[in-house]
Formats: structure tokens, sequence, C-alpha cells
């Protein structure tokens, strides 16, 4: 399984990289698994899925979930290779001898492994601040629009003599991943297995869990192309009964303020077409957007 991620070029080493920011901050390393080097090569990514499929064959997945962008793909492939032998059988050989109702038919009386995907969605705060109105506003007016969020400003009455406003706005503070498109109705009593192509924390795969479980929906297992959490991220913090992964990989990562390459090489050395490093240029000033 390493020599398809070596031939695609999808583990990188001996470079510079800033990671996605952790709760304690953020932390830099000098290797890193570009996933996305891998999906131009569908034969890939179809081996990579069927391998997955067949570690859980017979374990009763009914539908197979998977985190947007990447998982889109994954769920799709798995789910194909999930389905059962007699059937793939049946419709790669007789294909084209048969009529479509019949092989709709066909597929109902099998039991179709469904594949679905979450997409991630803004989580927003409301806050509000009283400001002193501006001239000629009426009592009651209202004006909304959209500005990093939505903001609504309404006259909400007189204090001291001046007219007060009231602002009104949300701002993002996370994500979260919800099943929309009437998901959200398929995984519904059903038992679900997550596909994800990199574990970092497992807060993708935690946050996809909790779309399935507000669907009505149970989380059976998890199966990813590669767990680099270094140990971290196992059943027991995800909260499946199994967690199947190709390479458990433990990178090495270190804390941005005592980065030991960019003493090295410097802070302008960090790879900007990866990882977080085009941000870490701007946040320092080295960069203009």
């Amino acid at each position: 399984m390493k020599e398809i991620f070596e031939k695609s070029e999808a583990i990188i080493t001996d470079d510079h990289f800033v990671y996605a920011k952790k709760a304690d901050g953020w932390y830099h390393g000098s290797a890193y698994v570009n996933k996305d080097a891998i999906y131009p090569y569908t034969r890939f990514v179809s081996f990579l899925c069927r391998e997955i499929a067949n570690h859980f064959s017979g374990k009763g997945i009914q539908v197979v979930v998977g985190p947007t962008i990447g998982g889109v793909s994954l769920s799709q492939w798995t789910a194909h290779w999930l389905m059962p032998e007699l059937e793939k059988e049946f419709l790669g050989v007789y294909m084209e001898d048969i009529d479509h109702d019949h092989d709709y038919d066909f597929i109902k009386s099998q039991g179709e492994i469904l594949a679905v995907y979450a997409d991630e969605e803004d989580t927003l705060e409301e806050f509000s601040i009283d400001v002193i109105a501006l001239k000629d506003w009426r009592l009651g007016q209202k004006i909304e629009f959209l500005v990093a969020g939505h903001v609504q400003i309404e006259l909400v009455g007189n204090k001291g003599g001046k007219m007060i406003e009231k602002i009104i706005y949300q701002t993002k503070v996370g994500t979260r991943r919800v099943l929309k498109r009437g998901y959200d109705k398929l995984v519904k009593g059903k038992d679900c297995l997550i596909v994800e192509d990199i574990i970092n924390s497992g807060a993708t795969v935690q946050k996809t869990k909790q779309a399935i479980r507000d669907a009505g929906g149970n989380v059976v297992e998890v199966g990813t192309f590669c767990n680099r959490s270094g140990g971290k991220v196992t059943t027991q913090t995800l909260g499946v009964s199994e967690l199947f992964s190709f390479l458990d990989l433990d990178m090495e990562m270190y804390p941005e303020d005592k980065c030991p390459i960019c003493r090295a090489k410097g802070s302008r050395s960090v790879r900007t077409d990866l990882g977080k490093g085009r941000e870490f240029l701007i946040r320092k000033g080295l960069m203009i957007l």
C-alpha cells in the first residue's frame, strides 16, 4: 500500500510544512501526506477502496459516508466494491443482454449499498451591540446585509435623548458536518461506514459521525487510507467498533515558535503550495494578500 502513496508522490519528506491549526496552536514539520496527489489516479483510488470494502465485507454495512470533498469518491468506490459479488459479476458480464427494468429489480433484490457524503457547514454564533443611531432613522426600521456573516441593524428606541441602534450579527465560530440533499433520510436507521482519506486529529470523522447520528444513523466502523495521528486517534477516541487504515504514520511536529526548520532554513522556506504555509507567511507579515 505504501508503494501506491510513493508512486503518486503523496508522501513528501525532508521539506518544511505548516500543518492545520490544532486546539493548542500551530505546528510545523518536515513531512506531509498530500492526499490530492492520489485522486487523479482512479485505478489507485479504486484499488484502495476495494481493499477497504474487502476488510469490512460481511459486517452488515448498509451506507458508506464520506466527508466532502475527497470522501465523495471514496464513498462511491467503497460502496461499489461492497456490493454482493454475485451482483457485480452479473452486471459486469450481462449488462448488455438485459433490459433496464430487470437490471433495477435485480439490484433491489440483492440489497444496494448506498453512498452519501457529509457537507461542511459554518457554525455561527449571534452577538448584539447597541450604538448611537444614524440620522433620520425611523423607529423599527431595519437593514440587513451580509458581510463576514449575517448582520442586522435595527433602530430600537431612545436613550438619554439619543436614538439607539441594535446591531445583531453572526460570526463564524467553527464548522460542522451535515447530511443534506435528502441524504439524512438514507442513513436513518442504517449501519454506516465512514471513509476518509487522511486522519490527522480525527475531528472531521467526529463531525461526520455526529451528522450521521443527528440523522438517526448508526456509525459502525471507520476506514481510511492513512492515520497520521501517531496513535492518538483510535477506536476509543472515535467511539467506533473498528478503525482500519493502510498506513499508520507518526510525523514529528514542532510548535511554531520552536520550529527547528525555521531556525535552520528561515521562515520563508515553508511550502506555500501544500499545507498552511501561505497563511503562515501572511500572519507573519512576510506575504501580502
